[in-house]
C-alpha cells in the first residue's frame, strides 16, 4: 500500500446530515453510508450540552460537506474523528469556544494536535468562555461538597486495562450513571465501609447509595511520572464519590 491509498483509508469526504450532541454527529459519505461520528479528544459536561450542541449545529448545518479525519473505534465501539471545514478543525474550534473542554482519556487518539487543544482550553478557561463562565461552571458544582448525599443510578464497573492509561493512573473503574432528567455519569470511590469488592457485586444494577466527595490530590509531576492537565499540574488521584452506603433498588431505573 502506498502513501496515496494510506491516506484515503485515514480521510472520508462526508456530509452532515444532523448534530446528536454536543461532540457527535452523524453523517453520510460519499458511498451513501451513514454513520455516528464522536468528535475526539473533546468532551462537555452534561449540564452544558444542550448549548454545545447548538454550537455545534451552527458550526456544521445539515448537508455541510466536510472531511473526517478517521482515528479509529473507541473502547465503547464508537466511531472516532477529527472534523474539518474548510480545512479548519471543528474539535478545535469547539474547545477554542469554550463549547467544549479537552477529554483526557482519549486525548492519546490526538497526539498530532495535542498541544494545540491544550493551549486553547487553557485560554477559554482563561478568557471564561462558554462553559467556564464563572456563573456557569458554578452550577455545575453543586454536588462536589462535603456533604453526605443520597443518589440513584445505575452502578457501573468498567475494568482498568492493564496497559499505561489516564484511567489506570487515575483508578476510575466503578461509575454511577444518576437517575435524573439530565443523567450524569459519576466516578465511585470505595470507603472503610463499602470495599471494591462490594462495589464490584452491584455492577449493572439500579441502586441506592450515600456518598460524600473527597477532592483527591496532586502528586509532584517533579517527582512522579503522570499524565497532565491543560495547566501543566499533574492530574488529581483519589477524587471522586466515595460510597458509604448501598443497597439495590426494585424497580430498575429507565
Amino acid at each position: 500500500m502506498n502513501m496515496m491509498d494510506l491516506i484515503e483509508l485515514i480521510l472520508v469526504l462526508a456530509t452532515v446530515v444532523g448534530v446528536t450532541g454536543g461532540h457527535q454527529i452523524t453523517v453520510k459519505d460519499n458511498g451513501g453510508k451513514t454513520n455516528t461520528i464522536n468528535l475526539a479528544c473533546i468532551s462537555t459536561q452534561s449540564w452544558y450540552d444542550s448549548i454545545a450542541t447548538q454550537k455545534l449545529k451552527q458550526l456544521l448545518p445539515a448537508k455541510t460537506p466536510i472531511v473526517i479525519k478517521n482515528l479509529g473505534v473507541d473502547e465503547n465501539g464508537n466511531n472516532l474523528g477529527e472534523v474539518f471545514l474548510d480545512n479548519r478543525s471543528v474539535n478545535l474550534q469547539m474547545v477554542v469556544d469554550g463549547n467544549a473542554i479537552v477529554d483526557k482519556n482519549s486525548l492519546h487518539y490526538c497526539l498530532e494536535n495535542r498541544s494545540q487543544l491544550l493551549i486553547a482550553e487553557a485560554n477559554a478557561k482563561n478568557k471564561r468562555l462558554g462553559l467556564w463562565q464563572k456563573q456557569e461552571s458554578n452550577s455545575n458544582s453543586n454536588l462536589h461538597n462535603s456533604q453526605i448525599k443520597t443518589l440513584q443510578g445505575k452502578l457501573i464497573y468498567e475494568e482498568i486495562p492493564p496497559t499505561r492509561s489516564v484511567r489506570a493512573y487515575r483508578g476510575e473503574e466503578f461509575f454511577l450513571i444518576t437517575n435524573s432528567s439530565n443523567p450524569t455519569r459519576l466516578l465511585l470511590r470505595p470507603s472503610g465501609k463499602i470495599n471494591r469488592d462490594h462495589l464490584k457485586f452491584w455492577h449493572n444494577q439500579s441502586v441506592e447509595i450515600t456518598t460524600i466527595y473527597a477532592e483527591g490530590t496532586r502528586p509532584s509531576s517533579a517527582k512522579t511520572p503522570c499524565p497532565i492537565d491543560s495547566n501543566g499540574q499533574c492530574l488529581p488521584q483519589g477524587d471522586g464519590y466515595q460510597v458509604l452506603s448501598i443497597k439495590g433498588l426494585s424497580s430498575p431505573i429507565k
